[in-house]
């Protein structure tokens, strides 16, 4: 799976500047087929906090599918007017959320 040159920064990062997303269009990698088919015997969601994002700009993932993954995770939310490339677009939030995150130590039962 991968986005053409020609997509690539309207289509997955909008928000950064052209010469950072060519640089990540340029260093694409096959994604290995196996990501997609392996069953997971343990989500991690079940039984640990989960924190994420809304991106509202997304144009891969459309931030309503988002919200439904989030709400079945039971995930902490933020929303985000970002592209895809939240974690290089708004960095600060980003990790203002691990932090966040990493402070949680509550397990779900």
């Amino acid at each position: 799976m991968f986005y053409s040159k020609a997509k690539y920064h309207v289509g997955f990062a909008a928000d950064i500047s052209k010469k950072e997303s060519d640089f990540m269009e340029a260093s694409q990698v096959p994604i290995v087929a196996a990501s997609f088919g392996t069953k997971l015997s343990n989500a991690a969601w079940k039984n640990k906090p989960s924190f994420a994002i809304v991106t509202l700009e997304d144009k891969n993932i459309h931030p309503d599918l988002q919200r439904k993954m989030y709400k079945r995770a039971n995930a902490t939310v933020i929303e985000i007017k970002s592209s895809h490339v939240v974690y290089i677009s708004h960095a600060a939030e980003v990790a203002d959320l691990i932090v966040k995150a990493s402070n949680t130590k509550k397990i779900r039962l």
